[in-house]
């Protein structure tokens, strides 16, 4: 019976069923159990951790069995032929969709409703639809100067930027306020000017509640709102920035910026409430960057649900954040 079951796992098709398996496991006890409150919670840690290991074994399986029928240097040139094949559709991926990255997975949350964590998106290399404005090179710089939050009755002068400076310190009476009535504060960050409101967002179990969020940019007297009709990028964050830890995000692009015919990219997540160049990091002063053109790797062209999260516990980004499980609004936007 035992022979049996091994004789099996050796088969392509059954290796198939138990990774769609444990994956659709991993997917339901997360849906289920991935409260952080919840006392089950590992159990989508666990079928997460152990997709990985299948994967694994079924290739030591796979090249395992292939040096025993044929030998190493039969198992070797076999192996040698599929890296080959698997670099020549890369390849050819990348020269048609002109970009070096053809393929990503989405880690995070921060692009719900329209992307979902796990999805595989392919990405192409071609103009991005952001707003375009020129700014010289000293106004791009101004960009991550310290910020000067105006609100009534003050003037506050501060690292970072509004938002993550109140998320660390949300009981001191100017943050109180600005989570009661964002819409009083006007932040001014170098040729920026950001505007804020109450945004309404929901969780998973149906409640929900309210949080600041930033309503517009303003640059040169022209207010932008978000705009959904915007592009959906990828990019790598330049070496140092904050987000260089976690490795390429896919955000929605707000801004193409012209500095004398070189481009620069300013990006938000679809459910986050402030830009990518307002994250800091006030542990070790880490900020983020406008993002150079060669630092983009292309536009999402399209998407297939689910089939990223083998990438993803491969890597191993085993567990989902807790804003997987809200949901946020934006009141006004393009």
């Amino acid at each position: 019976m035992l022979e049996k079951l091994r004789e099996n796992v050796r088969k392509t098709p059954i290796q198939a069923l138990v990774l769609a398996g444990t994956l659709a496991l991993a997917l339901i006890t997360n849906s289920l159990f991935g409260d952080p409150k919840s006392p089950l919670n590992f159990l989508p840690l666990l079928f997460a951790i152990l997709v990985a290991l299948e994967i694994g074994y079924f290739v030591t399986l796979e090249v395992k069995d292939g040096a025993k029928k044929h030998g190493w240097k039969h198992e070797a040139l076999d192996t040698a032929i599929a890296l080959l094949v698997a670099l020549g559709i890369w390849f050819g991926a990348s020269f048609l969709l002109n970009t070096g990255s053809p393929i990503s997975a989405v880690v995070s949350c921060s692009m719900l409703p329209n992307l979902q964590r796990g999805d595989f998106v392919i990405v192409q290399g071609a103009p991005v639809k952001a707003y375009d404005i020129e700014m010289t090179q000293a106004e791009l710089d101004s960009l991550n100067a310290r910020a000067v939050v105006a609100y009534p009755g003050a003037n506050v002068s501060m690292d970072g930027s509004l938002f993550p400076y109140c998320s660390g310190n949300p009981k001191t009476p100017m943050c109180r306020e600005f989570i009661s009535s964002p819409s009083s504060f006007i932040e001014k960050k170098g040729a920026f000017t950001y505007r804020y409101e109450r945004c309404p967002f929901s969780y998973s179990n149906g409640t929900s509640a309210y949080m600041p969020c930033v309503k517009s940019v303003t640059f040169k007297g022209t207010e932008y709102l978000t705009n959904f009709s915007n592009d959906i990028v990828v990019y790598q964050p330049p070496a140092g920035d904050f987000y260089s830890r976690v490795g390429d995000i896919v955000h929605r692009a707000l801004f193409r910026i012209n500095v004398d015919g070189k481009y620069y990219y300013l990006t938000r997540g679809d459910n986050n409430p402030l830009l990518d160049l307002q994250a800091y990091d006030y542990g070790t002063g880490m900020y983020n960057r406008p993002v150079p053109q060669e630092n983009l790797r292309g536009k999402v062209l399209g998407r297939i649900p689910i089939l990223g999260y083998f990438k993803l516990f491969i890597q191993g980004y085993f567990q989902e954040d807790s804003q997987c499980r809200t949901q946020l609004e934006f009141t006004h936007n393009n």
